[in-house]
């Protein structure tokens, strides 16, 4: 239709039984037939010749609201007329649904009452209960000509086409606030996401086919801000967060500022000064913008989102609007605005160490009662921060992707400050006075969160360094798990080597226990504080296993099988204090405890290996060639006595072999491994500039002392290793069978034969001389001749590869 000025259609117009209206009797039909809309703010009237349409500034000026110029050029999607959103859940719910993994038990949130939900006008779910009457067809849609007086309005075609223009306008701006009118009212749209509310244009019969288009495309407004206004009323209930609340609060600011612009619409509708393709122009601009506000709502809503999740979501979509400025700073608006809450937690965590997040959103979960008195509630705080710190210093909740670079040392940070409050020490500001962190696209928040950082490690260091002494707590661990207390653990071998020898299911654990207290008190390790902290434990993985899990679960450990020997499931176990526990965590001495798991086992079989070489030694006599003579005179053949000879001696051969090669490779890994990387670690302590420096020095001692050990991730070489260890304990198992023979009564009664003591005596002799050399010859059949030279090979590999 084309425009006219609304004067001249008022005048001259006529109804539809042909009677002319005067320009008083039509403005009184259109105030009657129109609700009042809220929030009308009179604002100063435009020039009485100013046209619609004119691109006067000032005109624009006075009927633009703040975000009008959110988003200066519509989307072309957003201009259709079936523009849609993404499925919104069951945001138009009595009660949306919380997420399934919150725990509203231990979130123990505040309550609304029950008359706030019960109230639709209270809560906005009038409108979703409008749309159900009109989706049900109740009212009537078609109901002929009315005058009414009975509250159903007329059909709009007895109404002059400006007249029903004026209609759909005002109908429409009411819509444009959440309300549903006569002529555009509401509707279910049942949907696979979820019932959405739409709107549809009711012309109550013949409306110009122009005028119905032009409202069409105006109908996803009403949409847009309807779910907006439905997200902001559900979004209040406690268990939802701060962070939801804040977006929330930043949308009510979008929406007065749309209602505002509506206001200053319908004073224009008022002054007969807006006509649908005024309104078409002028809505436009913050169309885009509520679609945007519109889409984030339905997107939070079907996923459930809370705390960082919807910061994500934000994040997400203020990244993907990169390209529009206009767009992007709404999404930065938004963003920026959530993030507040979370920031403050954030500050606080890096300030004071303490985790105050009333409805679990942060990283870090709040301790169980820390409301209540400051004291306690910073006590239980740094408590709770402690325990989630010291379990692999990870977050117990999701963390926000812009944060997640910065997770490790927000982590650290407050952990560092609790350290100081648990040692009764005034944590220092970590942040300038005035300084708080807020969400910025330049990453400002990100060097504060550093600076923070470098404060609370410098203050922690030397906190450690000069009063817990944290060289000496680490010397513990080397003196015990690494062997520097040798005398200890001599003693605790000759004290339980029947134990030892046992199985583990026979040995109870506190027998071990009392004999590794003994071995303390009758060693140099009698007057060490730290010695209190040793316990024996069992493991009945073997060094491959351990290499693999890595893991310190003795509860797990305990159901494998035991058909092990005590000694090879025993270990060490230490109670690691909490300052220390910090350089010194669960999966340090988790490393430790293979180091010294593998060194016992490697000096268990030295001192058995010397054990069976001094019973081996007892049998030189044998070879001596006077005995042989001696031998030879009371009727034994040459050739016996020399295969006796050699069988004994190249047992003795290998034995003196496989200790030496023992011995030097503990010599190797004491001398040369350990205490090279120890005295290079003990002076980086002394130069350390923070706490993290401590640990990632210690990391880096503990992960070179595995390669040189051969405890690393390549287990070729410690396969051959262990290799030769099962083979030196079945010599020794097998040498103690042989050698188990009285040789010196042997020698006496030879030396009685060659006296002439009887021929009882000769044959008794020659029946143990078949069973010595049975158990000699035993010995050489299962390791063989070549027993010696493979065994030398072996070890000339392993030092090699070491």
């Amino acid at each position: 239709m084309p425009h006219r000025p609304s004067h001249l259609l008022l005048f001259g117009s006529q109804t539809a039984a042909g009677q002319a209206l005067t320009p008083q009797q039509a403005q009184c039909t259109l105030h009657a037939a129109r609700p009042r809309p809220l929030l009308c703010r009179p604002l100063p009237a435009a020039p009485p010749q100013a046209a619609l349409l004119s691109p006067d500034k000032k005109v624009d000026r006075e009927y633009t609201p703040r975000l009008a110029d959110a988003i200066r050029t519509p989307t072309l999607d957003s201009l259709a007329p079936d523009a849609r959103l993404p499925p919104v859940g069951d945001l138009f719910a009595a009660r949306p649904a919380l997420p399934a993994y919150l725990d509203l038990e231990a979130l123990a949130a505040p309550q609304l009452p029950a008359w706030d939900f019960s109230r639709p006008f209270l809560t906005g779910r009038f409108l979703y209960e409008a749309a159900a009457q009109a989706s049900a067809g109740a009212g009537g849609r078609e109901g002929g000509k009315r005058d009414g007086r009975d509250g159903v309005p007329q059909v709009l075609e007895t109404y002059p086409p400006h007249v029903q223009e004026s209609l759909l306008v005002d109908d429409l701006l009411s819509a444009f606030m959440g309300l549903s009118g006569s002529y555009v009212r509401a509707k279910l749209l049942e949907a696979p996401g979820g019932t959405r509310i739409g709107f549809e244009v009711v012309p109550q019969g013949q409306l110009e086919p122009a005028l119905q288009e032009m409202a069409a495309r105006m109908l996803p407004i009403c949409e847009y801000a309807a779910v907006v206004q439905r997200f902001v009323e559900t979004r209040r209930v406690y268990e939802w967060g701060l962070v939801c609340h804040a977006l929330a609060g930043a949308m009510r600011h979008v929406l007065q500022d749309w209602e505002l612009m509506v206001a200053q619409l319908e004073h224009q509708l008022r002054s007969s000064k807006l006509t649908l393709q005024a309104l078409w122009y002028y809505v436009q601009p913050p169309m885009a913008a509520l679609k945007l506000v519109a889409s984030l709502a339905a997107e939070a809503s079907a996923g459930q989102l809370r705390g960082a999740p919807l910061l994500d979501l934000l994040h997400a979509r203020c990244a993907a609007a990169m390209g529009d400025a206009a767009a992007h700073r709404l999404a930065h608006r938004l963003l920026r605005a959530a993030a507040e809450p979370y920031f403050s937690m954030l500050e606080r965590w890096l300030c004071e160490g303490a985790v105050d997040d009333p409805y679990a959103e942060f990283m870090l979960a709040a301790a169980a009662g820390a409301a209540g008195t400051p004291g306690a509630a910073a006590a239980a705080a740094a408590a709770t921060a402690a325990a989630a710190l010291q379990q692999q210093r990870q977050p117990l909740h999701d963390v926000p992707a812009f944060l997640r670079r910065q997770k490790g040392v927000i982590l650290n940070t407050g952990k560092y400050l609790n350290v100081m409050r648990e040692c009764g020490t005034k944590p220092p500001r970590t942040l300038p006075l005035g300084t708080h962190l807020e969400y910025d696209e330049g990453g400002k928040y990100a060097l504060r969160i550093d600076d923070a950082h470098r404060a609370a490690s410098s203050a922690a260091m030397e906190l450690l360094r000069r009063r817990e002494n944290l060289a000496g707590g680490l010397a513990a661990l080397k003196r015990y798990f690494l062997t520097a207390q040798g005398d200890m653990l001599l003693h605790f071998m000759d004290a339980a080597e029947p134990e030892l020898r046992s199985h583990v299911g026979a040995v109870p654990l506190l027998q071990l226990q009392s004999l590794l207290d003994s071995a303390v008190r009758g060693s140099s390790a009698a007057g060490d504080p730290d010695a209190t902290r040793l316990a024996a434990a069992f493991d009945h993985r073997s060094i491959l296993n351990m290499l693999i899990a890595n893991q310190q679960a003795l509860a797990a450990r305990n159901n494998i099988g035991k058909k092990r020997s005590a000694r090879e499931s025993f270990m060490l176990s230490y109670e690691v204090p909490w300052p220390l526990s910090i350089a010194a965590p669960e999966a340090a001495l988790a490393q430790y405890q293979m180091a010294f798991r593998h060194i016992f086992e490697l000096k268990w079989v030295e001192r058995e290996l010397t054990r069976v070489a001094a019973l081996f030694q007892r049998t030189a006599g044998l070879a001596n060639r006077r005995a042989r003579m001696r031998r030879a005179s009371l009727g034994g053949g040459p050739a016996r006595d020399d295969l006796l000879a050699a069988a004994l001696a190249q047992s003795c051969s290998t034995c003196q072999l496989m200790t030496h090669f023992f011995r030097q490779y503990l010599m190797y890994v004491t001398f040369e491994v350990m205490e090279p990387l120890w005295g290079a670690f003990e002076a980086k302590l002394q130069t350390a500039s923070s706490l993290d420096e401590i640990v990632e020095q210690h990391k880096a001692f503990l992960r070179q002392l595995m390669k040189g050990c051969l405890l690393s991730r390549k287990v070729a070489v410690l396969r051959t290793l262990l290799s030769l260890k099962d083979l030196a304990m079945r010599f020794v198992k097998v040498s103690d069978d042989a050698a188990s023979v009285p040789w010196d009564a042997l020698d006496e009664e030879v030396e009685q034969k060659c006296m002439g003591s009887g021929v009882c005596v000769c044959v008794r002799e020659s029946e143990r001389e078949k069973s010595v050399l049975g158990r000699a010859c035993a010995v050489r059949g299962r390791f063989g001749w070549s027993a010696g030279l493979g065994i030398e090979g072996e070890a000339r590999s392993c030092r090699w590869g070491a």
